[in-house]
Order: C-alpha cells, then structure tokens, then sequence
C-alpha cells in the first residue's frame, strides 16, 4: 500500500484533495499535515512514497520542506500546489527535486493524470532501486569470490572503487557447508533466508556453486562455533533433508585475512574423504580431549596416509600442527618420537624410490638429535625433497588432471561430484581434488559449472533450443539457478545474450 502525505495549511484544501484521491478508488493511506514543520516530521518518519504541498505554510515554506525532504530521500515523489503568483517558486523547486506541480484553484482532471504519473514514478523508481541493488549484490559477490580465490589486493582496491566494502574488515570466521547433492541449486533463493531464522544471527551469505555454501560471521557475533556448526548440521539433515557437511575456520583478526581462512575451511572440508564418519570439521578437534602422546601419534599416522596419497597440502598442514605440538610436548619421550618419525622418513624415501642406505643415514642423524628442533628440521628438510620429487615428475598428475578434465567434457550433462568422478578415472576423491587444484588453479566444482556454462553458450549462440532445455542438456536441474549462474559469469541473461547474438551485438 503506498502512502500520500498531503501538507497544506488550509483544512478545505487538504479535505478536497483527499476527495479527488478516494475518486480514484486507489488503496493508499493518507496522511495530513497542516504546517511545512509537522510535513517534515512526517516525512521523517513515515517515509510517504508521495509529498503534496503547498508552496505558502507557516513555519517552514514548500519549498523549504522540498529541499529538506530532498536531503533526506530520493525516492519519495514530491508534488507542488502553486497559484500563478507562486509559478516561478515552482519551477525552482521542480529543478531541486520537485516531480510535478499543479495549479490552484485545481482542475480534478489535470490532478487525477498527475497522481497517475506520480505513481508511475514511484513505482518505476521502485524497480530501478531494485535492480540496482541486484547489480551492487551481483559485484559484491563477483569481487568477493575473486579476493577469497586469489588473495590478491588489487581486487581490494578495485572493489572500493566501485563498492562500500567496509564491512570485509570486520569478517572473524568463516563457514563452508558443503552437500552431497545439488542441493544449493535447487534451494539456492531460500536458503539464506531460511538459515537466518534459525541461527538468529547476523551473516553474510555466499553461493559458490550448486554444492557449496560460505558464511561469512562479523566480529559482533559471539557463539560457540563448533556448536554452531554442529547445529547447522542437524538443521539440514533434520529440517531440510540434506546430507552435508561444515567446516568451521579459525577465529582472524582482521577481515582481509578471508582468503587464508577460505583455505583453512578448504583444506578442512577434504577431511570427509578420510572421515566419512565426521559431519563437522574444526582447525583443532583431532586434538579435543587427547594427551600429547596420543596427538602427536595422529598427526604422524595421517602424515603417513597423506603421503601414500601424494597429498601436499594436507602433509604440510599436518606436519606443521606436528612441529607445534612436539615444542610443548614437555612429558612425551623424544625416543617415542623418533621412532614414530621413523615410519614417516621409510613412506617419504619409498615414495621417491631412493635406496635403503639413503633411508638408513637420514635414520641414524634422526636418532642423533639431540633436541626437538632438529629433528623437526630434518623432518621439514626431507619433506621439502618429497615435494620438490613429486612436482617434479608432473607428467602423471598431468595425465591424471587430463583424465578427469575428460570424464568431465564426456559427462557434464549428467550429475558430477568428487565421489562420482573419483570412481569415473580411478582416482581417491581427495587425491584427486588436490592436483587438479594444483595443476590447474580452481576446484573441480567451479571448472565443471564454467565448462557446462560454456557449452550453453554454444547452445545459445547455435541453435533455437529452448532455455529449459539447454539448462537441462548442460547438467543444470534447476532454470533459475542455471539463469543466474550464467548471468554472473557472463554479465546477461541467457535470453539477453541470445538477442545479442541474433542482433549482432557484442557480449
């Protein structure tokens, strides 16, 4: 119901335009005031759609009230009573923000066609504000999914140009949920929404693609993470019927630390491919409720499998909370460590295919360390070798990457996740998640949904297919989402680009 604020001083003025509105059989609420002071309170705080006033009223004049009304809001649509004597005051006003005047005594034709454009305005003005902020989210989202990717700080600088991004700065965790399904792109528009009025908080919500949601918590908000996290969890499953998985990032002290943290709940998220058993994955729960011994003992058995996996990423990580955890070991034998590490220097040196007597000095100058440091420099040193092994062969992580890039181009119409490609070319999901990251700089759920994205396209530029059935043929379930992702990567929609295409028109 819009809303019409009529400000005149004369009571018989106010009384007949409220006469020529209820003509019109419009449902609105009318608002009176009789004075240019009691009008701006109004305005304040009732935020009428439209302002009628007259130009001469005590305390504060028409177009004094124009202006200030002007200060306070574009969108309200303000219209001037004026006599003769007052058509230059109008006019003047008209330049300052005044939509329309009309002249006294008022001719009841001439007011019912400027009400009608009047609310043609409001209503025009409304869809613009509302596209505007699609446009606005649109780059806000564009922008931040680039700076979470690549950390780079251009992209800082190039978003202020353009946006307020104050609020970056003040982000303290992140939160990645992950599905099994393609559950973001069927609940996509809702799910914000409904998440929000579960957890009662605050967050800034961002769609990655069909499989994987971020939340984004400021530093106002002051919860048990891991409880949330939890709950999250079982709201899905519960509530929506959806198997997913959470990654709760480490608290940071400053938002532009984002990229690091989106990392962490990467890194953290890939854990479900060894604990499948494990909904909701934190940056320290291995260590909950476990002595040093016990810790230390884990770090280096998943060292051992992250190996076998030729898992880089993960082995760093886990020799890293290692190294932490042996320098305040305090009560933990350095013998019970040395001959732990001994399991992860005979993996690295069988992996690299280097002899046994290599093996066996690394071995002795192990059991000869006097101190923790050196040992974990030994451990650092030998790792680093590893790596440099591994990356330097690239023609078989390549050959796998091809593998999967294939399954892709032959299977991208129909459903593709970790699991599904992973069984496809023969691959550990995990394993495999990591060098295609690696060898080609994005994930596999961004490459599969810019590859489908592509080849609608192609569909579009080439044939007169309907817009359903291209989502459909390109591996999209759902219209909307399929429309959306596609505007956000190529800037239309898919009916747009099509025109353009028909027209000659660049994209």
């Amino acid at each position: 119901m819009r809303t019409i604020l009529i400000a005149d001083d004369e009571k018989i003025e106010r009384q007949g335009i409220i006469s020529l509105i209820e003509r019109e059989n419009l449902e609105v609420e009318i608002l009176e005031a009789k004075n240019g002071k009691d009008a701006y309170e109004l305005v304040r705080k009732k935020k009428p759609d439209i302002l009628f006033t007259d130009i001469k009223m005590p305390f504060m004049s028409g177009i004094e009230l124009v202006n200030k009304t002007r200060e306070l809001s574009e969108k309200i649509a303000i219209v001037l009573f004026s006599g003769y004597s007052d058509f230059e005051y109008a006019r003047e006003a008209i330049k300052n923000g005044a939509l329309d005047y009309i002249l006294k005594p008022i001719d009841p034709d001439e007011f019912s066609k400027v009400l009608n454009k009047t609310l043609d305005w409001v209503e025009e003005h409304e869809q613009k504000t509302i596209i505007f902020r699609k446009n606005q989210d649109f780059l806000e989202e564009y922008f931040l999914q680039k700076y979470l990717h690549t950390g780079k700080q251009d992209i800082v600088k190039e978003a202020e140009g353009m946006l307020d991004i104050s609020w970056w700065s003040n982000v303290r965790r992140l939160v990645l949920i992950e599905t099994e399904d393609n559950f973001f792109e069927e609940l996509k528009e809702n799910f914000h929404e409904l998440l929000e009025g579960e957890l009662q908080l605050p967050f800034y919500y961002l769609n990655l693609d069909e499989h994987r949601s971020l939340l984004l918590f400021g530093e106002r908000v002051k919860v048990d993470f891991p409880i949330m996290g939890k709950h999250i969890y079982e709201y899905m499953a519960e509530r929506l019927q959806a198997e997913c998985y959470v990654a709760v990032s480490s608290r940071i002290e400053d938002g532009m630390q984002m990229p690091e943290a989106f990392r962490e709940v990467e890194l953290l998220m890939e854990n479900r491919f060894y604990h499948h058993e494990n909904r909701v994955f934190l940056p320290d729960m291995a260590t909950e409720g476990k002595n040093n011994q016990e810790i230390i003992g884990e770090l280096l058995e998943k060292m051992e499998e992250d190996i076998r996996l030729q898992d880089i990423s993960h082995l760093w990580e886990h020799f890293r909370k290692f190294d932490a955890q042996g320098k305040a070991v305090g009560q933990v034998s350095h013998i019970y460590i040395k001959f732990s590490c001994f399991g992860i220097i005979k993996e690295l040196y069988k992996s690299m295919h280097l002899s046994q007597e290599k093996c066996n000095q690394t071995v002795d100058a192990l059991y000869q360390c006097t101190s923790m440091q050196e040992l974990t420099d030994i451990l650092e040193e030998n790792i680093r070798v590893y790596e440099e092994t591994v990356f330097a062969n690239q023609s078989n992580a390549r050959s796998d990457v091809e593998k999967v890039k294939s399954y892709i181009y032959e299977h991208y119409a129909e459903e593709l996740s970790v699991e599904i490609l992973g069984g496809g070319v023969f691959l550990s999901p995990g394993y495999m998640s990591h060098i295609f990251k690696k060898e080609t700089g994005e994930g596999l759920s961004r490459f599969i949904r810019v590859y489908r994205l592509e080849k609608a396209r192609e569909l579009l530029q080439n044939t007169n297919k309907k817009i359903v059935q291209i989502c459909k043929e390109t591996g999209f379930t759902n219209s909307s989402y399929f429309c959306k992702s596609f505007r956000e990567y190529y800037g239309c929609s898919p009916e747009k680009f099509r025109r353009g295409v028909n027209s000659g028109e660049e994209n």
